[in-house]
């Protein structure tokens, strides 16, 4: 993720409202109509760079949704992490990111997106810094 993070785009995706309404409900809510519409799009573009064979072109929107999803994964691994759970020494490290930035954004962590921005972009009060283990 470190890798990646210089060279994705920065400029603020004109597909979303502004950043200063970000706490809003309208403003989540956009945001996750973009996520369904890109998901599957988005999940092939990160299997390309866990592949490393080539650099797919990422847009403002796709690297914003990115950085939710690498929120999201760090998440997920604390969350294992405080239960002592942790791949074999035997899986490689581009499963385990597959694993975390795909399948559970996939099952769970798109949904965890819709519930945030049913609380208006609010962090969730047992999660207010992101760093918390999910349930």
């Amino acid at each position: 993720m470190q890798n990646q993070a210089p060279q994705l785009p920065h400029e603020w995706p004109p597909e979303l409202p502004l950043e200063e309404q970000s706490q809003t409900e309208a403003f989540w809510l956009e945001a996750c109509r973009h996520e369904m519409s890109t998901r599957q799009m988005l999940s092939a573009k990160i299997r390309t760079l866990l592949e490393g064979l080539e650099r797919p072109s990422i847009s403002p929107l796709e690297s914003w949704l990115l950085w939710r999803r690498f929120e999201w994964a760090g998440q997920v691994i604390i969350a294992k992490a405080s239960q002592h759970v942790s791949p074999p020494d035997t899986v490689p490290l581009s499963e385990v990111l597959e694993w975390a930035l795909i399948q559970t954004w996939e099952t769970d962590g798109c949904i965890g997106m819709w519930r945030h921005a049913e609380r208006g972009g609010v962090p969730h009060a047992e999660n207010p810094d992101g760093l918390s283990p999910l349930p």
